[in-house]
């Protein structure tokens, strides 16, 4: 964990898919939303539980994240690692059975990994901060959300794994995913409360993701509409 940088850990199953698209999210909004000289200290990396390594990121999921402006296309699956854990500032996990086995490797994680919905609960009920300008701003931020863990209190945990699904599947996992993102990267990076309400219309739109004849588990690149969205 550096003093000079802000680092954010994804992680899921296989690193193919929820902690993929989450990372490619984090990283995208980061770049838009936060000041450029704090743009460039944050770092946001993904891993999985039991990835096979080397893997592209499903082509679903790598859809959906270009359908929503970000660009996942160089996605490479990554095992994730004690340091790893250790040197994030920040560690989301895809279900709360994944957060007990991050805590396996490093206990002292706890105060500050969160699954994403949890998160994203936690974010959506904190009063609404000003747009953060450094590394510290960020830190405190994320004290609140440990010291603010009873908010997410009911919500739900898991998003869905839709890897083997249908397409169904990967539609559901961006409705339960983005919301809690957009409302994290409301918090954390300054997103706009309008944008983050287009997103949860953009996810919510059942046509949003029509996939085509894309095949499941294909890896193979696809052009997909791409552009930020915007209230």
């Amino acid at each position: 964990m550096s003093p000079e940088s802000f680092t954010v850990l994804v992680v899921c199953t296989g690193n193919l898919n929820r902690s993929a698209l989450g990372a490619a999210l984090l990283r995208t909004w980061a770049g838009w939303y936060l000041p450029a000289s704090l743009a460039e200290r944050v770092q946001v990396t993904s891993a999985g539980l039991a990835a096979p390594v080397g893997s592209h990121m499903r082509t679903r999921s790598r859809s959906i994240a270009a359908t929503l402006g970000a660009d996942a296309s160089g996605h490479r699956a990554v095992q994730v690692t004690e340091p790893m854990i250790r040197g994030a500032d920040l560690v989301l996990v895809a279900e709360a059975s994944q957060r007990e086995k991050v805590l396996g490797f490093v206990p002292g994680a706890l105060k500050h990994t969160f699954t994403i919905r949890e998160v994203g609960a936690i974010a959506g009920e904190l009063p609404e901060w000003a747009p953060p300008t450094s590394v510290d701003d960020l830190r405190s931020r994320l004290v609140q959300f440990g010291a603010n863990r009873a908010l997410a209190n009911g919500a739900p945990s898991d998003i869905i794994d839709p890897q083997g699904k249908d397409d169904e599947a990967y539609r559901i996992m961006a409705r339960e995913e983005v919301p809690a993102l957009a409302r994290l990267a409301s918090a954390l990076f300054g997103m706009p409360a309008r944008e983050v309400v287009a997103y949860d219309e953009a996810v919510a739109d059942a046509a949003a993701f029509p996939f085509g004849e894309v095949a499941a588990d294909s890896g193979a690149d696809a052009p997909r509409p791409r552009g930020r969205r915007q209230a």
